[in-house]
């Protein structure tokens, strides 16, 4: 899960960033190498003989960069096993020109908040989820997210009606 935690003196606040699955990511900066004097495909630390839809490329005597093979129906089909920029991008990396519309999303839940401190965090598994006031959840759904980014949100954050929030800058809405 991708998620940037804002420090809030007292609290913590976890945004989360879901992906939209356009696949414009794999398509476009896809780091996917085939070498075809060798057969092989590259994936960053990844190797494989023999990847379907890179038989095309046969002919080329140099190594060539392909759209992800691994991209079927906008989903990877080796998430669990993915290269680590994939697993970061696009957080860690930024946008990198792709236009990815998850992150205008993100950015837009960032900038209705102003933290002291964010920091861009990238976790595998499950998190306990940290405890806010109400007031955040309020300004989150104020902004309009989808359903995935509000379940996600949820996953993140606690609510406790009994914490006082006391905000030193004015929400900025939609």
């Amino acid at each position: 899960m991708m998620f940037a935690e804002l420090d809030f003196e007292k609290f913590r606040l976890r945004i989360p960033f879901v992906c939209r699955m356009c696949g414009e990511c794999c398509r476009k900066l896809s780091k996917v190498i085939y070498d075809p004097r060798t057969g092989k495909v590259y994936i960053e630390d990844l190797e494989f003989d023999y990847i379907e839809g890179v038989e095309e490329y046969k002919d080329f005597q140099h190594p060539i960069r392909i759209v992800c093979p691994f991209l079927k129906d906008n989903k990877c089909t080796i998430y669990q096993i993915r290269p680590k920029s994939c697993r970061e991008y696009p957080l860690l990396t930024g946008d990198l020109g792709v236009n990815c519309p998850a992150l205008k999303s993100f950015k837009r839940f960032l900038n209705a908040f102003k933290a002291k401190r964010v920091e861009f965090k990238v976790v595998e598994g499950e998190l306990e989820p940290t405890c806010i006031p109400e007031e955040f959840l309020k300004i989150f759904k104020s902004l309009n997210p989808t359903k995935e980014e509000l379940e996600a949100f949820m996953r993140l954050n606690k609510v406790e009606k009994s914490l006082n929030l006391v905000m030193t800058t004015k929400h900025k809405g939609p």
